[in-house]
């Protein structure tokens, strides 16, 4: 068997409250409902719309490779606009969460 201490009871002094800011007596936001929605629903399809948004990826650098030297294409750009909305959206899915869920 263990032995069991039983520390001195000591009184709690609950401190006066110093003068309460508007900000801390306010109720918590809760966040968008839009932004919730956008959120439930991409979660909800993420593992099939990441496998087509990757593939996009794919195309569009193979699209820029074959494209390299030809002016007025601007493949380069397409590419990078399309790879920045799949971190964008990685980035919604696993790091964001919306407040109240």
């Amino acid at each position: 068997m263990t032995n069991i201490l039983k520390f001195p009871r000591t009184k709690r002094v609950n401190p006066e409250p110093v003068n309460a800011s508007p900000r801390q007596t306010e109720k918590p936001a809760t966040g968008s409902p839009v932004i919730k929605g956008i959120w439930v629903a991409t979660v909800l399809v993420w593992p099939f719309l990441k496998w087509f948004v990757v593939l996009d990826c794919v195309w569009q650098l193979m699209r820029t490779m074959y494209y390299w030297d030809t002016p007025g294409v601007y493949a380069g750009m397409k590419f990078f606009l399309h790879f920045g909305m799949l971190v964008a959206l990685t980035y919604f899915v696993s790091c964001y969460k919306p407040k109240g869920l």
